[in-house]
C-alpha cells in the first residue's frame, strides 16, 4: 500500500471517530422543534432549589400565570438539595420573592416549574444567576401517594360510613309525604322569620361585636382576673365556710342563753310585771313638772340665796308676854313666827 492510500483511510478514520463523539454528545431534547418555546438571545439563566425533583422531564417548561416564560436547562444535585437550572425570557420581570412548585396539567401530563407571584410582591427583581431558594419551593405530588390515599378512602371504611350516614338520616326522615311537606313548610317559616327578623339579627351582632371590643380592650384586666380570680374565690370559699361554721356555733351559744335563761323566766316576768306599771305611770306624768323645776329654781337662784346672802332673817324684840303656863315655845308664837319669815322671803304675800 502506497503512502496516500493510508492517508485517506487515516483521514477516514478520523471522521468516523469525531462523528462517532459528536452523535455521543448530541441531546435529543435540544433539537430544535417547530412550535416549541425557544428563549430569546436575551434570556437570563435563574437556580431553583427543590427538594425532590421526581418525575421532572427534560426541557421542561417554565409557566409564569399560565403563560411559558422559560425552559429548563437541566437539575444538578448540590448536597442534599436538587438545583434547577432554568432559562427566562429576557422580557420577563420575576420578583425576587417569587415562589416555584412542580404541577402536573392532566393526571397524565407532564410536571413543569411553575412560578407563582406572591400576594406582597418586592420591589426586587430576579437577575441572571440569582436563586429562588428551597423555603419559596413545593415539589411535586407523589402519585403513589396520591394513589395510597385513594386507596385508604376507598378500603379505609369512608365510602362505608358514609353510605350509612346517608341511610340514617333517610331514617330520621318521615315517610309520609304530607308530613315531610309539613316539616319543610316550618323550616320555610323559620327562614321566613329569620329574613324578617334581619335588623334584629343585625342588632345582636353588633352587640356581640361591642362586647369582644370592649373585652379585647379590657385583655389586662381579664387576664388578671383569671389569674388570680382562682386563688381570690378560693379564699372566698375558705371565709364563707368559716362564717357558716361561726352562724353554726350561735346555735350552740343560743341553746345555752336558753338553758341559763329558762330557771329565771318566771322572775324576770314578774320584775317587769312590777316595771310596767312605774314606766306607764312616768310616761304620764304632768306636763307641768318642767315648769315647776323652772319656778323651784328661780326660787332658789334669786329669793332663798338672795335672802341668806344678805345675813338671813333679822330679829327685833317689841314686846315681851308672861308665860302661859306651859312649858316650852307656844305653838302659836312658832307659827306665826314661821308665817312673818316666809313673808319676808316672799314666799306669802303680807
Amino acid at each position: 500500500m502506497t503512502r496516500r492510500p493510508m492517508y485517506t483511510v487515516r483521514v477516514l478514520l478520523a471522521a468516523v471517530v469525531i462523528s462517532i463523539s459528536a452523535a455521543c454528545q448530541l441531546d435529543p431534547t435540544r433539537l430544535p422543534v417547530p412550535g416549541a418555546f425557544n428563549p430569546h438571545d436575551d434570556a437570563y439563566n435563574i437556580k431553583v432549589e427543590f427538594s425532590s425533583v421526581l418525575n421532572l422531564p427534560a426541557r421542561a417548561k417554565v409557566d409564569s400565570g399560565g403563560v411559558q416564560v422559560g425552559v429548563l436547562d437541566h437539575v444538578q444535585l448540590e448536597g442534599n438539595t436538587a438545583v434547577a437550572y432554568v432559562e427566562i425570557a429576557g422580557d420577563t420581570t420575576l420578583s425576587d420573592n417569587t415562589r416555584a412548585e412542580l404541577r402536573q396539567a392532566t393526571p397524565l401530563g407532564d410536571i413543569y416549574i411553575a412560578l407563582l407571584s406572591p400576594e406582597d410582591r418586592s420591589a426586587a427583581t430576579l437577575r441572571d444567576g440569582d436563586t429562588i431558594p428551597l423555603r419559596n419551593t413545593a415539589p411535586a405530588d407523589n402519585v403513589e401517594d396520591l394513589l395510597r390515599s385513594m386507596s385508604n378512602l376507598v378500603g379505609g371504611g369512608a365510602i362505608g360510613t358514609l353510605q350509612t350516614t346517608v341511610v340514617e338520616a333517610n331514617k330520621a326522615f318521615p315517610d309520609d309525604p304530607a308530613e315531610l311537606t309539613r316539616m319543610q313548610h316550618t323550616v320555610a317559616g323559620v327562614l321566613n322569620d329569620l329574613a324578617v327578623n334581619q335588623d334584629t339579627i343585625n342588632g345582636m351582632l353588633s352587640s356581640m361585636e361591642n362586647i369582644s371590643t370592649a373585652m379585647a380592650a379590657n385583655t389586662t384586666v381579664f387576664n388578671r382576673l383569671v389569674a388570680e380570680g382562682p386563688a381570690k374565690l378560693e379564699g372566698l370559699s375558705e371565709i364563707t365556710l368559716a362564717i357558716l361554721n361561726t352562724v353554726n356555733g350561735s346555735r350552740d351559744i343560743g341553746t345555752l342563753n336558753a338553758e341559763l335563761l329558762t330557771p329565771i323566766a318566771g322572775d324576770l316576768m314578774q320584775m317587769l310585771s312590777h316595771l310596767t306599771p312605774m314606766v306607764g305611770t312616768m310616761a304620764t306624768v304632768d306636763t307641768t313638772i318642767p315648769v315647776l323645776a323652772d319656778k323651784f329654781v328661780a326660787f332658789l337662784r334669786y329669793k332663798l340665796l338672795g335672802f341668806f346672802r344678805k345675813g338671813g332673817p333679822k330679829f327685833t324684840v317689841t314686846e315681851l308676854h308672861p308665860p302661859t303656863g306651859r312649858e316650852g315655845v307656844d305653838p302659836a308664837d312658832k307659827a306665826d313666827a314661821a308665817v312673818e319669815a316666809m313673808q319676808t322671803m316672799g314666799l306669802l304675800p303680807p
